[in-house]
C-alpha cells in the first residue's frame, strides 16, 4: 500500500505540518513538478520526475537521423536502432536511413558490460522546434531517455510530432522489479523476452527469475546434470539461453536476478540428489499446490559442499551480484521428524526450525560471499543471528517486515500489496506505497473507554481467528482489528442502534465490515473485493467488564530515521504461476504491472491520482500490443476453441466484462482442482485480471449521476442496449460447450440488469420489480461462476438506485 495538499499562506503551512505527524513524520508540500495543465495533456507512463511542456513541436519524417556528442557505445547504437524500428512501427514511416541529426545523444560516463544495483539511471530531454537533446551520465539513462522519446510521439494534423518541452527524470527507487515464476509452471525464452521489453518500456529495471520449485528446476546445470535432466519435466533454459536473456535484458538496462529457493520448495533438487533432503527418498516432482514438506538438510556438510560447486557455477554464468535464496514457507516436519536433525538441533542450542533454517542461511551467506556474491531471501530469512553486510530481504508478508528489514540494517524491498497473481485492480497496487504503512494504527487508545470481541472470519472451511476492539462513542468512535498478525485502525465506524460498520485497509485492499452487536454476540460479515467472509465473535473484553481480557498493548511503529529510509530499495511486482501459464502469463502482468512501475519510478507527489493514472495506462496498454506483447491477442485462440465464428463477437463483448476471481479464490473454491497438469483453457483463463471495458463503464456511471450529462446518457444507452441483447445472441453457444456453460450465468445477469438499467434511464420505474427482488438479483449476479466475476454488476446498481435521486 499521498494526498496532494495545496497549501496557502504560511500560517496554513504550519497547521498542516503539525496535524500531519503522527510517525512517518511530516508532510512538506512542494509546487508540483508537472503541472496540472501538462499532466492533463501527457500520456507518459511512468511519469517524470520534472517537466515542462513549451509551445509549439517538432516535425519527424524519414530525414530524421541521429548524432553522437562525444563517444558513442555498441550498446547505445543498438538502443537507437529498436528506437528507430518502433518509432517506424507506431508511425509508419520507415525511420533510420535520414541524413538530417535532429536526435542528439549526449553521454558523459564509461560503458559498462552489465548493469548494476546503485547505477545512475538519470536523464534529460530537451526538445525544441528543431532538435531532440537526450542527455545521461550514463547509458541507462539514454536507454530510458529513448523510451520516453517513444512515448511522446503523437499523430497531430497528418504528421507525427514530438512537443517541445524541458524534461528532467531520475528513479525513486533504485530497484524497481518483477518476478517471473518459471518453476511451477514453465515460461518460454519468447515470452521472457516479451516481457523484458514491456519492463524497458516502463524503466522497470529487475527481472527476477525463480527458478526453482517443488514442481520444477528450470536451469541448466552442467556440474550437476541431474538437476534439470530429472527435475524439469524436459522444460528448462539451457546456460545458452540464460545467457541469451542476460544479454538481452542489459542492453534494456535490466538486471536479472535468479533465484534458487532454498531450503523448502526444494522438490525438484532432490529428484535427481535425493541425498540433498531431509528424508529419504525417492522423489518426483510434485504436481500439486501448495506448501509442502520436502525440505534440505541443514546439518549435512556434504549439503554445503555440493552448494558450494553449484553456486560456484551459477556465479560464473549470472554477472547479478545479488542470487536470491528463496527462504520462505519452509516446513519443518521433516526436520522434526528425523532423530539425527534433532540431536544435531540439540547440540548447536538451536531452538526450534527457524534458528536452524538461520544456521543454514548464515552458511549460505559466507558462501555465496567466497563466489563474489550477496544474498537476497524472502522475508522469513530476518533473524538477529543473519549478517545485515549486503543482504537484501524481500517482503511478501506485511509491510511492518519491510520496514522492520530496514531498520535492521538489511536493504529491504516490497512485494506485499504488489502480488500481481491476486488479480486485484491496477489502483490498489498504485496505492501501494513502500514508505507508507497501510492499516498502521494512528487512532487514539484510551484504555477508560473501550470495547473488545473475540472474532472469527470464515471463508469455505477456511477460518481466520482476530479480534476488534472499539474505543468512544458517537461521532469519535474508533477501533482497531487484529488478524493474521496484523492490527489495523479505523476512524469511519457507526454504531445506528444494534448495527455497526467500519472499514479498514490491508494489503488485499479495503474490508468492509457490517455486523450486528446483540448483547455479548457480534455476527455480520466482513466485504474484500467480490467475496464475503462471515463474522462471528463474543466479548472478550472491556472497561465496562469487572472480568474479562485486558486491552492488549498495540505496537507503533516508529518513524524510519533518514539512514534507515535509504534502506527501502523499492519494490517487485510478483507473478506466480499457479493459475498461469505460458500462454496467459503476459495477460496477468501487464499492463498493472505498469502501475507499479510508476509508483516506484516517480516522486510520490505524483502519484496519488488514481483516475488519472488510469488515463494513462490505457493509452499504454495499446502501446503493449504494438511493442509485440500478446497480452491482449492471446484469448483469441481460447475463444476460438470455444465458440465457433457466428458467436465470436457475442463472447468477446461477454469476456471483456469478466474477470478472474481474486486471490486464490480460484484453486480453493471451483472445479476443476488445479495440477500442474491441468489445462488453463477455459473462459476464466480467456477473461482478463482487471476489466477496462467495465472500468471505463463505472466512469461513465459515476460521471453521468453527477452531472445527468444528455451525451453521457446516450452513451451509457448505446452500451446497455448492446449488454441487453447479447445473451440472445450468444444463448445457442452455450448449448455447445461445457465450457462456456460454466459463466453462463453471467450471460443470463449481463443481460438482465442491463435491462433494468435501460428501463431506469427511461423513466419506466414502475415497471421495476419490488425492491426484495432486486436485491436478489443484485446479490446473484456478485456470485462468481466458472471462476469468473461480473465487475460491472455494482456501477449498474449506482446507476438504477441513484438515477431518480437528483
Amino acid at each position: 500500500m499521498m494526498r496532494v495538499l495545496k497549501i496557502v499562506g504560511s500560517i496554513l503551512v504550519v497547521m498542516v505540518a503539525v496535524s500531519a505527524v503522527a510517525w512517518f513524520g511530516f508532510l512538506r508540500p512542494e509546487p508540483p513538478p508537472i503541472s496540472p495543465e501538462d499532466r492533463a495533456v501527457l500520456t507518459l507512463m511512468p511519469l517524470p520526475a520534472a517537466l515542462q511542456l513549451e509551445d509549439g513541436l517538432l516535425v519527424l519524417d524519414a530525414d530524421v537521423s541521429h548524432q553522437f556528442r562525444g563517444s558513442s557505445t555498441p550498446r547505445l547504437e543498438r538502443a537507437v536502432r529498436r528506437f528507430y524500428s518502433r518509432l517506424s512501427t507506431v508511425t509508419g514511416v520507415r525511420f533510420g536511413n535520414g541524413d538530417d541529426p535532429r536526435l542528439i545523444l549526449e553521454w558523459g560516463g564509461r560503458a559498462i558490460d552489465y548493469p548494476a544495483l546503485g547505477d545512475d539511471e538519470s536523464y534529460s530531454i530537451e526538445v525544441s522546434e528543431h532538435e531532440m537533446l537526450v542527455s545521461a551520465p550514463a547509458e541507462t539513462g539514454i536507454i530510458y531517455g529513448l523510451e520516453t522519446l517513444l512515448q511522446l510521439v503523437r499523430e497531430e494534423q497528418h504528421q507525427w510530432v514530438v512537443p517541445q518541452l524541458s524534461l528532467h527524470d531520475r528513479p525513486r527507487y533504485p530497484w524497481r522489479g518483477v518476478l517471473i515464476d518459471a518453476g511451477r509452471h514453465w515460461i518460454p525464452k519468447d515470452v521472457i523476452l516479451r516481457s523484458l521489453d514491456a519492463m524497458a518500456s516502463v524503466k522497470l529495471n529487475v527481472l527476477h527469475w525463480h527458478l526453482t520449485e517443488y514442481q520444477g528446476f528450470r536451469v541448466e546445470s552442467k556440474v550437476f546434470p541431474a538437476l534439470h535432466e530429472r527435475g524439469s519435466d524436459g522444460h528448462y533454459y539451457t546456460q545458452d539461453d540464460v545467457r541469451d536473456v542476460i544479454a538481452y535484458a542489459a542492453d534494456r538496462g535490466i538486471r536479472i536476478v535468479p533465484e534458487f529457493d532454498l531450503p523448502g520448495h526444494a522438490t525438484s533438487w532432490f529428484v535427481g540428489y535425493p541425498e540433498l533432503a531431509s528424508a529419504p527418498g525417492p522423489y518426483v516432482l510434485d504436481s500439486v499446490y501448495g506448501v509442502l514438506a520436502p525440505v534440505m538438510d541443514p546439518t549435512k556438510e556434504e549439503v554445503y559442499a555440493f552448494l558450494d560447486r553449484f553456486f560456484g557455477e551459477m556465479a560464473g554464468l549470472f554477472p547479478e551480484r545479488y542470487v536470491h535464496i528463496g527462504g520462505d514457507e519452509v516446513v519443518g516436519d521433516h526436520w522434526e521428524e528425523n532423530a539425527r536433525i534433532r540431536r544435531f538441533m540439540a547440540d548447536h542450542d538451536l531452538e526450534d526450525s527457524h534458528a536452524l533454517q538461520t544456521y543454514f542461511n548464515v552458511r549460505l551467506q559466507r558462501l555465496l560471499e567466497q563466489h563474489g556474491k550477496r544474498m537476497m531471501g524472502w522475508d522469513e530469512i530476518l533473524h538477529p543471528e543473519l549478517p545485515t553486510r549486503d543482504v537484501v530481504v524481500q517482503t511478501w508478508r506485511n509491510h511492518a517486515s519491510l520496514w522492520e528489514s530496514a531498520r535492521s540494517g538489511y536493504g529491504a524491498v516490497l512485494s506485499a500489496g504488489y502480488y500481481l497473481d491476486y488479480k486485484q485492480p491496477a489502483g490498489y497496487h498504485y496505492r501501494v506505497d513502500p514508505a507508507v504503512i497501510p492499516g498502521a494504527v494512528t487512532i487514539e487508545i484510551d484504555a477508560t473507554d473501550w470495547k473488545g470481541w473475540h472474532c472469527i472470519l470464515t471463508l469455505s472451511d477456511m477460518e481466520i481467528d482476530g479480534a476488534i476492539y472499539l474505543f468512544g462513542e458517537g461521532g469519535n468512535l474508533r477501533g482497531v482489528t487484529q488478524f493474521m498478525d496484523g492490527s489495523a485502525g479505523f476512524t469511519d465506524a457507526v454504531l445506528d442502534g444494534d448495527r455497526l460498520t467500519f472499514s479498514t485497509e490491508s494489503n488485499f485492499g479495503t474490508v468492509k465490515f457490517d455486523a450486528r452487536v446483540s448483547g455479548d454476540s457480534i455476527t455480520g460479515t466482513a466485504r474484500l473485493s467480490f467475496f464475503t467472509l462471515q463474522l462471528r465473535g463474543a466479548r472478550s473484553g472491556g472497561s465496562d467488564m469487572e472480568v474479562g481480557e485486558p486491552l492488549p498493548e498495540f505496537t507503533r511503529i516508529e518513524p524510519l530515521t533518514e539512514e534507515q529510509a535509504t534502506r527501502l530499495l523499492g519494490g517487485e511486482a510478483c507473478m506466480w504461476t499457479e493459475m498461469v501459464d505460458a500462454r496467459t502469463l503476459e495477460s496477468r502482468i501487464w499492463p498493472r504491472a505498469a502501475a507499479v512501475a510508476e509508483k516506484l519510478w516517480s516522486p510520490r507527489t505524483l502519484t496519488d491520482d488514481t483516475g488519472d493514472m488510469y488515463r494513462r495506462l490505457m493509452v499504454l496498454d495499446d502501446r503493449l500490443e504494438g511493442l509485440g506483447l500478446r497480452h491482449r491477442s492471446y484469448r483469441e485462440s481460447l475463444l476460438r476453441d470455444m465458440a465457433s465464428e457466428e458467436y465470436l463477437d457475442a463472447l468477446r463483448t461477454l469476456v471483456d466484462l469478466l474477470e478472474e476471481d481474486k486471490f486464490f479464490n480460484r484453486m480453493a473454491l471451483y472445479e476443476p482442482e488445479l495440477y500442474t497438469t491441468t489445462p488453463l483453457n477455459r473462459v476464466v483463463d480467456a477473461a482478463p485480471p482487471e476489466s477496462y471495458v467495465a472500468y471505463r463503464f463505472a466512469q461513465d456511471v459515476e460521471s453521468w449521476i453527477a452531472s445527468r450529462d444528455g451525451a453521457l446518457r446516450e452513451r451509457l444507452e448505446r452500451v446497455l442496449d448492446a449488454w441487453a441483447a447479447n445473451h440472445e445472441q450468444l444463448a445457442p453457444a452455450f448449448a455447445q460447450s461445457a465450457r462456456l456453460q460454466e459463466v453462463e450465468p453471467h450471460s443470463v445477469h449481463l443481460a438482465q440488469l442491463a435491462s433494468l438499467a435501460l428501463e431506469t434511464l427511461a423513466g419506466r420505474t414502475t415497471r421495476r420489480p419490488p425492491d426484495s427482488t432486486l436485491r436478489a438479483l443484485f446479490a446473484e449476479a456478485e456470485s462468481a461462476f466458472g471462476g469468473t466475476i461480473l465487475p460491472v454488476v455494482g456501477p449498474i446498481r449506482n446507476l438504477v438506485t441513484q438515477a431518480g435521486t437528483n
